[in-house]
């Protein structure tokens, strides 16, 4: 049996220390997916993908990046002067955001933020971190996430459209699921690195209709949308 690990964190810092970073992704029904390279996780904004470029131009005031990982969209909007306070669940993340050049990188989960109310005008929640958990995890943060923003803050998240597939291995991970109280849309992952796996977790893959129905109840509404080639989009929520 595989030894719990902080996966993420382990394969940024083999990344920034220029050791291999292949690492994969395991979905609960056994599907392996391969990465040969952490660089994703390290890409400057002109390697972004164009719908990415595009929606963190909404950022303004203070800014929370959820998720921080290695640290990139943190440091694009220092070095356009805003204040940006990172939060992430590994503590290798932290470090090597840190190394990188990230002012405040903080230990903190999404699920328990411990912030004053009316704290950011704008919260990130890239990487697909916008749709973490089930339904009900994700309106849970969601109403805490508005309580900490300020009357007129947005929320500039990414997710995934499950449908955007032809793939016969995930449709019929889809079809599974939609017999089960997970529905189509929720994938059980972790990440896998040299002889360690991180803790399983679950992500809402979730189109717009779905997104919609979702954030009902927290006051958040649907704006702006960039969209991807590949199913991947950021939606802007507003107050």
């Amino acid at each position: 049996m595989s030894k719990v690990i902080d996966a993420f964190g382990q394969v940024y810092l083999a990344y920034l220390n220029g050791e291999p970073s292949n690492h994969f992704t395991e979905r609960d029904d056994g599907n392996i997916r391969e990465s040969k390279s952490a660089h994703y996780y390290f890409r400057t904004f002109d390697e972004w993908e164009p719908y990415e470029q595009k929606a963190i131009q909404e950022a303004k005031g203070r800014v929370l990046d959820v998720g921080l990982g290695a640290g990139r969209h943190v440091l694009y909007l220092q070095e356009k002067g805003f204040e940006v306070v990172g939060i992430d669940t590994s503590p290798l993340a932290i470090e090597v955001s840190q190394r990188r050049g990230v002012k405040d990188a903080r230990f903190m989960s999404l699920f328990d933020l411990d912030f004053p109310d009316n704290s950011f005008d704008t919260v990130l929640m890239l990487g697909q971190n916008l749709a973490l958990g089930g339904v009900e995890e994700i309106r849970s943060y969601l109403s805490r996430l508005y309580e900490i923003t300020k009357h007129d803050g947005i929320i500039i998240g990414e997710a995934r459209d499950p449908s955007n597939t032809d793939n016969p291995e995930h449709i019929a991970y889809q079809k599974r699921n939609w017999k089960t109280p997970l529905k189509a849309g929720l994938v059980r992952i972790r990440i896998g690195f040299r002889d360690g796996v991180g803790e399983w977790f679950n992500l809402f893959l979730l189109d717009q209709e779905t997104l919609e129905e979702v954030i009902k109840p927290t006051g958040w509404q649907l704006g702006k949308m960039y969209n991807s080639t590949t199913g991947m989009y950021i939606a802007i929520l507003t107050k």
